[in-house]
């Protein structure tokens, strides 16, 4: 598989300008939390990629569950703000380059499945990675409860009851 370079400067410009498909309920009162959801689930992206610890935490609730691809393999969650930056740093530590690039949003209810675009370059050149991945944020009240990654796109949309 190659690697796609980090998307910066001009070409993650480009990545970060398209537009992106998401898909609301009808209604207006929902549509309009949705709405709230994946703002709040584009700023969680935006804060992984800039490794912004206190923005990331800001947008975690106290109690927040992360379990990222690596971490499920290993039996690791991820727990409350202490684990978001502890994620962060292990991320920084195992990878040169490691970003998401969301592509899609898909809500239902308080869930929003992303599906998007992982590049990623391990350390030492060991891995590259240029994939299509599925995440599945959980919110409560305006912040984030837990995170899952998805290896296999169609999976984050099963687990929001979209597929399947």
């Amino acid at each position: 598989m190659r690697f796609a370079e980090p998307l910066t400067g001009a070409q993650g410009n480009r990545m970060r300008d398209m537009p992106l498909r998401v898909s609301l309920p009808s209604r207006d009162t929902s549509r309009a939390m949705s709405q709230e959801n994946v703002e709040i689930v584009r700023r969680a992206f935006d804060a992984f990629n800039a490794r912004a610890a206190d923005e990331l935490v800001s947008l975690s609730a106290e109690d927040c569950e992360w379990r990222p691809f690596r971490a499920q393999l290993e039996g690791i969650v991820y727990r409350g703000h202490k684990g978001v930056r502890q994620f962060l740093s292990d991320i920084d530590e195992d990878w040169d380059a490691f970003r998401i690039d969301p592509l899609e949003f898909h809500v239902r209810g308080e869930r929003v499945a992303v599906i998007g675009r992982v590049s990623a370059l391990g350390r030492g050149g060991s891995l590259e990675i240029d994939s299509i991945a599925g995440f599945v944020h959980e919110l409560d009240q305006g912040q984030i409860r837990r995170v899952t990654s998805h290896s296999d796109a169609e999976a984050a949309l099963e687990a929001v009851g979209l597929r399947g």
